[in-house]
């Protein structure tokens, strides 16, 4: 069994009353899938024991928000919840034959829910993963054990066809940006080392620790030495990459915000490594000093090609949780979850991605993510 060091109410530090961080999760959950259909919810139900998690501002279905939601309902305790979510994703997001069989399709329609991308998004396949996991120790449930395990040993072992491979790069043993074949670059936000632990530890295989270990490596050459800060996209020895359909993805945007709760996760959760606390103080320092902040930057804090965008829930969430690496008692920790206490629930059009965010990221700052 791995050890696991107790999680902190980063609320309470900054100080909050005790009950202050469940209210605000009850009520992002009673918002975000329980609120109002054309402003507040992001969960809808397909039929009795089937529901699914819409992008509402690109009005589509993705894996990346399905996992998210068994995420958040696995550690909310909502089991009814979790299984109309796995039963959709089983039915209509994960290939169940075809070259991509095992992996989930990252884009499905909201009208009749077919494949629009057969191609999966990484991320996706490690939060369901871990999702599983969760709901197994939760729920008391072996048939979600048993789906992880099926779905950790595709990530890493899937054997390679005509199109697509494992998402775990053999010989890097890092996460790959997509399994299809010529995606040989990786995206920083992908590498979840706390997850990988845990699946090292469900599995047996400890192999998935030389994984952990690979991807610190990694995010040391990936993250700028003096901001902290990672690309969007980047080649697997860490230099920021620039693609053609996403020319500004060598710099610091959307998905890269998520670094900060992946780095704080594993050193707060297991003690990973040293440097994960200090990527997070370096990106926490960079933020502290140039509030307001916005959430676009080029990786050495210089302005993003287009102007960037004011803070965003998202990334005032994912900052908040990077404060777990700071001791008790530190400075740095109240501005920082002072800010995401004040947030108002991401409503409207572009509630999906910072609606998801946010709850996660309270989740973290609340110690109540245990994995």
């Amino acid at each position: 069994m791995l050890q696991r060091y107790p999680t902190r109410d980063l609320f309470v530090e900054a100080g909050y009353g005790p009950n202050f961080a469940d209210q605000l999760i009850q009520n992002a959950y009673s918002k975000l899938f329980e609120g109002d259909p054309i402003d507040e919810r992001i969960y809808f139900e397909a039929s009795d024991d089937m529901a699914y998690i819409i992008d509402i501002g690109h009005d589509d279905i993705r894996s990346e928000g399905m996992s998210y939601g068994m995420f958040i309902a696995a550690l909310t305790d909502h089991e009814v919840t979790f299984d109309k979510l796995w039963n959709f994703s089983k039915r209509f997001v994960r290939n169940n034959d075809g070259p991509h069989k095992g992996y989930f399709s990252w884009q499905v329609n909201t009208t009749d829910f077919s494949m629009m991308d057969p191609g999966a998004a990484p991320d996706s396949e490690e939060y369901f993963a871990a999702a599983l996991l969760i709901a197994a120790k939760r729920f008391n449930r072996e048939d979600l054990l048993n789906d992880a395990k099926e779905l950790i040993h595709d990530i890493k072992y899937k054997p390679q066809n005509e199109l697509v491979g494992p998402i775990i790069d053999p010989e890097r043993k890092l996460i790959k940006f997509s399994p299809v074949l010529g995606n040989d670059f990786t995206d920083p936000s992908y590498h979840t080392m706390a997850f990988y632990r845990m699946f090292a530890e469900a599995t047996g295989d400890e192999s998935w620790l030389e994984v952990a270990q690979a991807s610190i490596e990694f995010l040391q050459k990936a993250a700028h030495p003096v901001t902290g800060l990672c690309a969007d996209y980047a080649e697997y020895d860490g230099t920021p990459k620039a693609m053609p359909w996403f020319p500004e993805s060598n710099n610091f945007s959307g998905d890269a915000w998520r670094v900060a709760l992946n780095l704080s996760l594993d050193y707060a959760i297991f003690h990973g490594h040293e440097s994960e606390k200090e990527i997070c103080e370096r990106i926490l320092h960079f933020f502290q000093n140039c509030t307001p902040y916005l959430s676009d930057y080029s990786v050495d804090g210089g302005p993003y090609p287009h102007q960037g965008r004011n803070a965003t829930p998202g990334l005032i969430a994912m900052n908040a949780a990077a404060t777990q690496v700071l001791p008790v008692d530190d400075p740095r920790i109240t501005p920082f979850v002072r800010r995401l206490a004040a947030l108002s629930v991401p409503y409207r059009f572009w509630r999906y991605y910072d609606g998801m965010l946010y709850l996660i990221g309270l989740l973290a700052t609340a110690g109540k993510i245990t994995l």
